[in-house]
């Protein structure tokens, strides 16, 4: 909960200056990996601490879940597939779109613009597409529905805390994206509540991202 208003801060100080960073080759690999690791550190620390509690993995969505899966579950899943191919032509559908982006890519500055630098992005795109669901989904959902209890109250904010950490972690990328992704945070909590499994989830996680650092690679290249 305190990492994310962490990097919210740290975001909103440096935009608020207007700072802009010069990143290298070598500054990213390091970030990719250092903050690749750090996400599979957090992970390893809720799989440690639900291991040595004698908790079951599958309490955390590490199971198959409860099958056949829910089909409200699915079809939200799907909604949200289209939404994002749809966000995505939107994007980089056309010549002035394509170059929004680009700025929008080069503002952030780290994200890959050579294979070399997409090859080691994948690092971090499945680090986080793995950790982040197992913390923000898997633990924190399951935390604070036993904090909680299960009134229908209980089950929003159980949904929607873990989604806004999410989201404020999100704050270097601008409101609109942490808007977006709040919003992709709340489908995915829904999923996992009503299938009990993450394995979906970290898929089309990891996929996102990987694609994200593709499109940036295409974007940032050609320049």
């Amino acid at each position: 909960m305190v990492f994310p208003v962490v990097l919210f801060t740290t975001s909103y100080r440096r935009r608020k200056a207007g700072k802009q960073m010069v990143w290298t080759q070598r500054m990213k690999t390091h970030l990719y990996y250092g903050n690749g690791g750090l996400l599979f550190g957090l992970a390893a620390l809720v799989l440690a601490a639900w291991y040595f509690t004698g908790r079951p993995f599958t309490e955390l969505g590490l199971g198959w879940g409860d099958q056949p899966y829910d089909l409200t579950a699915v079809l939200v899943l799907f909604g949200f597939v289209t939404l994002y191919l749809f966000d995505i032509f939107r994007e980089a559908g056309n010549v002035d779109r394509r170059e929004d982006t680009r700025r929008a890519f080069a503002k952030l500055g780290f994200m890959p613009a050579s294979a070399t630098q997409f090859l080691n992005f994948i690092f971090l795109a499945v680090a986080a597409g793995v950790s982040e669901e197992i913390v923000f989904r898997g633990f924190m959902i399951t935390y604070l529905q036993e904090v909680l209890g299960s009134e229908p109250w209980a089950v929003g904010a159980s949904l929607f805390i873990p989604a806004l950490a999410f989201g404020v972690g999100h704050f270097y990328q601008g409101w609109r994206a942490v808007v977006k992704i709040v919003a992709m945070a709340l489908l995915f909590g829904f999923f996992f509540l009503r299938t009990g499994t993450l394995w979906p989830l970290m898929l089309l996680h990891t996929a996102i991202d990987v694609f994200g650092g593709l499109m940036s690679w295409w974007l940032l290249g050609r320049r």
